[in-house]
C-alpha cells in the first residue's frame, strides 16, 4: 500500500475512534444528569405535596370559621329581633 493511504486510514481510524469515546462518555454524563433531575423532581414533588397538605387544612379552618360566622350572625340577628 502506499504511505498517502495508510496515514490516511490511521487518520480516519483516530478520529472515528475519539468519535465513539467521546458519544460513550458523553452517554454516561447524560444518564447521571438524567437521575439528578429525576431526584430533583422526586423531591419537589414531595415538598409540593406537603405544601398542598397545609393548605388543605387552611382551607378546612376557613370553612369552619364562616360556619362559625354565619351561626354567630344568625344569633345575632334573632337577639336584635328580640328587642
Amino acid at each position: 500500500m502506499n504511505d498517502t493511504v495508510i496515514a490516511a486510514l490511521i487518520t480516519a481510524g483516530g478520529s472515528t475512534l475519539v468519535a465513539i469515546t467521546a458519544l460513550r462518555l458523553n452517554y454516561r454524563a447524560f444518564a447521571s444528569i438524567d437521575n439528578r433531575f429525576s431526584s430533583l423532581e422526586a423531591s419537589v414533588n414531595s415538598r409540593f405535596a406537603s405544601v398542598e397538605h397545609r393548605l388543605d387544612i387552611i382551607q378546612a379552618g376557613v370553612k369552619e370559621f364562616y360556619r362559625i360566622l354565619a351561626e354567630h350572625d344568625k344569633r345575632l340577628s334573632r337577639l336584635e329581633d328580640k328587642q
